[in-house]
């Protein structure tokens, strides 16, 4: 028998679920029936299906409960096995998930079949989400792929969100929502119902927010616009469909403190975490008291320049801001110090993509599906601002310039700066077409071959742009759309200049087949992906540095009057452990190639109506992102694989059901940033096996018609199996280095000498430690009580500790956030679709730390600090919203 389950509870639990691509949902259509935004009448969010492998799935029923306008991966954080975290309680500043200990660069986001993670860094970027209330439903693979995913990075899983269809009649949906720290967003939808002889019809919508910091000055603001047009083909299920996506975002960076920041505060200090040669490890960061937080929260970036009297320093009073408190200005003249002024704290993006699928049915039980995508990306990732020298190297470009007169005074000196900006800028240029052949020889079974063919064009600029009278910039893209800095030679500025493509083609196969009455289901797939790396570096890259020379000519820069050159350029054999930081690479192009065959297996079984059994295997990988394959011409890095398994149980009746899972994942070849101690800079090399384990459960009942509960656990076991090469420094065993150099997370891993100086190498004690950020418990709940007229639901979840480095050497507190919302239906209103909302997020106003930026160790030789960021304090919303 056919075995699909369908129940009542309010959220999400880890299940199954459809996944983007129309060739996939061709090919599972057997085991899921989803209608319009709902799972069939009687369920309310969710759906189970017997899937082979661990999924999750939520539906537009459930993203409507949430916080209007929140980035759609806040949703899935009640699926068992995953955590997201994010800057503010609006989700526009952008956040981290992980899925199984596995961060989001190495977990694949698509969105109707396209690839959202950045085609360079593999980064998922939430701000850039489609509008929620657009969004059929969400669904979460969960350490495995879909045999057709479009992806070079998912050794940690997929998300994938479905776009509503247009419906067969006409309607309007709008939404208006105010809440805390001045959040204002306006939605609407306008449905056009079937407007043609041949069953066209289609969805317009467009959205704006805005709201400023949760603490600080900054604001941020984002507007979308959307489309989707739908022509059914006959009768039989075929259709084209096209739609359309853009998103603009505006946002001011937050000051997130480091743990030094944390030490040097005063009403934190060394007393509560730890001082900077601790003996007592780990040092725990976050149990503060609510005076503690509130320090920590009043950590801002200032949003004017003031002197040390407190006096606003503008161009007009001041052309080079060398007395404003926002600098961060190393000891002594220097050419090139950055700062940290509000206004050039900022992380601009503006993102589009044209989305195609297609279903044609070719002959009896033969259906091909097409999904073509053309995808757009401008994005700037790191900005600074920069007091610039008038003689520095970027302006001269060649020893014959002696520097560019950037005040405008008639002459050109070493000691006349100008507050410029510096940026990181990316722009995409990327199309995806996955294509599916689908044959269900008879109804137990069927067949498919797909591919899928992914190209991006990725070029990474730094066009230095210009500052206003206080010092902000006068372009969110820089001198790349707004006026540039020029050198000496009329060329712009620019911190990098390099161009990319990268390349995906992949063959897959796929077979279902179903025995014993359709008791057991089995699905055996193969995935086959080749990914090419053409890369195009246009300056010079310094041996013993990560940031390239983007000049003419170096060999002709001289420091002095000698006329000694300031750099050299080697060949691509030289040997680095001689470098000096005036060794170069000229320009270079390069080529990485990396194919895998990738086969994912699984099966299920129903003992009864009620009790079934899974399990599944699938192999993954994660190529090597195109910007580590800069560091070097030749970068030997390979690619991460994961083998994962799943192995699980499910107990559904009409109000009662209950998953669970135990997974092991094999996760080889892990690339990490380490320290090389012959080339002086980081690198990336693969440093072995990470080993994890756990279990996932959910639960849910509905004691009475009026009420619904949801339960989840999550347990991970991730251990790192490797140590980790840190740095490297001078041992002379007449004076041995300082006994902080090495504490218990670090040793010497190279032989000491026993008479006169050696270069030695320290290591990190990583093997056999927690993966960072993963925490080993979560758990939580939500409850909602429907009495029609009024529905109100309340959630909360647990997170447990967490580690800030890869040595265990810093612990982050855990947390637990509590969230509600309510809702007033209006059924005065004609179509019974407006409602009033009230949303309330971290109810309990919990102080906890949200996203971390984690490093291999805090203390010791080679070590950095990690940097914590606040989560937001309690934010109530209100909404209504109107449906005909």
């Amino acid at each position: 028998m056919k075995k699909i389950v369908l129940f009542c509870t309010t959220a999400i639990m880890s299940s199954a679920g459809f996944a983007q691509s129309t060739g996939t949902v061709e090919t599972e259509k057997d085991t899921i029936v989803i209608t319009g935004t709902r799972a069939q009448k009687g369920t309310s969010g969710v759906v189970i299906q017997d899937s082979t492998k661990a999924k999750g799935l939520i539906t537009q029923e459930f993203i409507t409960r949430q916080n209007p306008g929140q980035t759609l991966l806040n949703t899935i954080n009640y699926i068992p096995g995953v955590n997201f975290t994010q800057n503010d309680p609006y989700g526009s500043s952008g956040g981290n998930i992980r899925i199984r200990g596995f961060d989001g660069n190495r977990v694949s986001v698509t969105f109707d079949g396209v690839p959202l993670n950045d085609s360079g860094n593999y980064a998922v970027f939430p701000n850039q989400l489609l509008d929620p209330e657009l969004v059929e439903q969400v669904n979460v693979n969960l350490g495995a792929t879909d045999v057709d995913s479009p992806t070079a990075s998912a050794a940690g899983g997929t998300v994938n969100f479905r776009s509503l269809i247009p419906t067969d009649k006409p309607g309007v949906l709008v939404d208006g929502s105010l809440g805390s720290f001045d959040f204002q967003r306006a939605f609407g939808m306008f449905n056009t119902g079937v407007f043609t002889p041949w069953g066209t019809k289609a969805w317009f919508a467009a959205s704006r927010n805005t709201y400023r910091h949760w603490r600080g000055e900054g604001r941020i603001s984002k507007w979308q616009i959307n489309g989707k047009i739908y022509q059914p083909l006959g009768s039989g299920g075929d259709f084209i469909s096209i739609a359309g996506h853009y998103n603009q975002n505006r946002n001011n960076n937050y000051n997130n403190p480091t743990l030094t920041d944390l030490r040097n505060m005063t009403a934190i200090g060394a007393a509560t975490v730890g001082p900077a040669n601790p003996t007592t490890f780990p040092v725990v960061v976050g149990n503060f008291t609510d005076a503690q937080w509130k320090a920590v929260n009043s950590i801002v970036f200032p949003a004017v320049c003031r002197n040390a009297g407190g006096a606003v320093v503008t161009r007009t009073t001041a052309s080079d801001p060398s007395t404003c408190t926002a600098l961060e200005e190393p000891a002594g003249l220097q050419t090139q110090a950055t700062t940290n002024l509000l206004g050039e704290q900022i992380n601009p993006s503006n993102t589009g993509n044209i989305r195609g699928q297609s279903r044609f049915t070719l002959a009896d039980g033969l259906v091909l599906t097409v999904d073509p995508t053309y995808q757009y990306v401008l994005a700037n990732g790191g900005s600074q601002g920069l007091r610039l020298s008038e003689t520095d190297n970027i302006l001269r470009q060649t020893g014959s310039s002696a520097g560019v007169d950037l005040t405008g005074d008639g002459v050109i000196r070493a000691t006349d700066f100008r507050m410029v900006g510096r940026p990181s800028i990316t722009n995409t240029n990327r199309i995806t077409v996955i294509s599916s052949l689908v044959w269900r020889m008879n109804p137990n079974n069927t067949f498919r071959v797909a591919y899928t063919y992914d190209r991006a064009h990725h070029r990474q600029t730094g066009e230095y742009g210009t500052t206003d009278n206080n010092f902000n910039f006068t372009n969110p893209f820089f001198g790349r759309n707004g006026t540039p800095i020029l050198t000496s030679q009329g060329t712009v500025a620019q911190n990098r200049d390099r161009t990319s493509i990268a390349l995906l083609n992949q063959l897959s196969g796929q077979y279902i087949g179903k025995f014993l009455d359709n008791r057991l289901r089995v699905e055996l797939g193969i995935r086959s992906p080749w990914f090419t790396r053409d890369l195009d570096q246009h300056c010079y890259t310094p041996l013993t540095s990560n940031f390239p020379l983007c000049v003419s000519n170096p060999t002709t820069l001289s420091p002095n009057a000698s006329g000694t050159p300031l750099f050299v350029i080697r060949p691509v054999n030289y040997d680095t452990t001689i470098a000096t930081s005036a060794d170069l690479w000229a320009p270079f192009k390069a080529k990485y190639k990396y194919h895998k065959i990738l086969p994912n297996v699984g099966f299920t079984f129903s003992v009864d109506n009620a009790l079934s059994f899974f399990a599944s295997y699938a192999k993954g990988l994660s190529a090597p992102r195109t910007d580590n394959l800069y560091r070097a011409p030749i970068v030997t890095v390979q690619p991460e694989t994961t083998d994962s398994f799943d192995l699980g149980g499910r107990y559904i009746t009409g109000r009662f059901q209950a998953q669970a899972t135990f997974w092991k994942i094999n996760y080889q070849n892990r690339i990490v940033t380490t320290f090389d101690p012959d080339l002086q800079i980081s690198v990336d090399r693969n440093v072995g096996k990470v080993n994890s384990w756990g279990f996932d459960g959910g639960l849910g009942f509905r004691p009475i018609r009026q009420v619904n509960l949801l339960g989840l656990l999550s347990y991970n076991h991730s251990k790192l199996q490797s140590d980790i090469l840190i740095t490297s420094l001078t041992y002379n065993s007449a004076s041995p280095p300082a006994a902080t150099n090495i504490t218990p997370f670090t040793y010497y891993c190279s032989a000491i000498p026993t008479t006169g100086s050696a270069k030695v190498n320290v290591c990190g004690r990583t093997a056999g430690k927690q993966v960072v950020e993963t925490p080993t418990w979560q758990y939580g709940g939500r409850a909602e009580v429907d009495l029609k007229l009024v529905r109100l639901g309340i959630q909360a979840k647990h997170v447990g500790d967490r580690w800030a480095t890869d040595v265990n050497d810093v612990k982050v507190k855990g947390y637990t956030t509590v969230d509600l919302d309510a809702r007033v239906n209006l059924p005065f209103i004609p179509g019974n679709k407006s409602y009033l909302q009230l949303n309330v997020v971290n109810l309990l106003n919990e102080h906890y730390f949200g996203n971390l930026s984690t490093q291999i160790n805090a203390f010791g030789a080679g070590s950095s600090a990690p940097r914590f960021t606040p989560a937001s304090s309690r934010a109530v919303t209100g909404t209504v919203t109107f449906g005909f």
